[in-house]
């Protein structure tokens, strides 16, 4: 099967191909018993809920914010999850990065810190990168592991990245939310997750995020934050006539202390930019795993 966007055709592997390196890994994202194939699809052994396999990608997503493993809050982010469904908006957001020179420095930098935090921890067996996105940070990430997994909530942005990547690592694709990651504990060596948090208005759902992250790393996750103390962030509270909306941050402090409640520690933390971001990259390491 070929998928066609922006010009660019690529072979799309059969699905059967990119799930033979984590299919015994896999799990229902709602009850967390393993998936079994049924066809096309996959299967939760205990709810029988099925999950379609199409263009080479697992349809793994399960949609919503805290209703869907506690109580609903007040705001969340389930909105933001809409986004990027269709690959020609993927295609724009991606053209944005690739066209805006602040853009392309921006993630110049981020690839120059990924590759500096990802080479401390060795090579991996099996490495996710969540949110993937149309893989603009895939490059060191695939550089670094034998199995790269690549998945977004938006089905958009996992097709793009199918038509456009450019590294010969084998990959798997699936949609997946990063509150309900279908993968069993410490399935993997390592999870890389990139600009998520900061679009998550609410603590619950921040510290949901990290404590998924945590769960399917055996040996490390390198996570982005916005630091509350960071100086863009001190300048923009103390602003009186700044208009723009309040980033969602966190503090060092509360993710190391998260982070240690499950057996990892904080090794690095660098800014993206000490005076022009206010994000952080956080290198978490399972204690004992180097």
């Amino acid at each position: 099967m070929n998928l066609e966007s922006g010009g660019a055709r690529e072979q799309v592997p059969a699905a059967a191909d990119t799930l033979a390196g984590i299919e015994p890994y896999l799990v229902c994202p709602a009850c967390r018993t393993p998936l079994e194939r049924r066809g096309e699809d996959l299967v939760g052994t205990s709810c029988r809920h099925r999950y379609p396999v199409r263009d080479g990608v697992a349809r793994l997503a399960v949609f919503g914010s805290s209703e869907t493993w506690d109580n609903a809050a007040v705001s969340s982010s389930r909105a933001y999850q809409d986004n990027y469904q269709q690959v020609d908006d993927a295609a724009g957001y991606n053209r944005g990065y690739q066209e805006k020179t602040l853009k392309r420095l921006s993630t110049r930098r981020e690839l120059d810190i990924l590759r500096t935090l990802l080479v401390t921890q060795g090579r991996t067996r099996r490495l996710l990168n969540l949110p993937s996105g149309g893989g603009r940070v895939s490059g060191p990430l695939a550089e670094s592991t034998e199995l790269l997994i690549e998945a977004d909530i938006a089905l958009g942005q996992v097709l793009y990245g199918a038509a456009h990547r450019e590294w010969a690592t084998p990959e798997v694709r699936m949609t997946a939310s990063a509150f309900h990651i279908p993968l069993a504990d410490r399935a993997l060596d390592g999870v890389v997750c990139i600009r998520l948090c900061h679009h998550l208005p609410t603590s619950a759902e921040r510290q949901r995020l990290l404590t998924e992250l945590l769960r399917v790393a055996d040996r490390f996750v390198v996570m982005t934050f916005f630091d509350f103390n960071s100086v863009k962030n001190v300048l923009r509270r103390i602003r009186p006539f700044d208009r723009k909306p309040p980033k969602h941050t966190m503090r060092s402090e509360e993710v190391a202390g998260l982070a240690a409640a499950r057996g990892f520690v904080l090794r690095r933390c660098p800014y993206l930019s000490f005076f022009g971001s206010g994000h952080r990259y956080a290198l978490l390491v399972r204690e004992g795993a180097g």
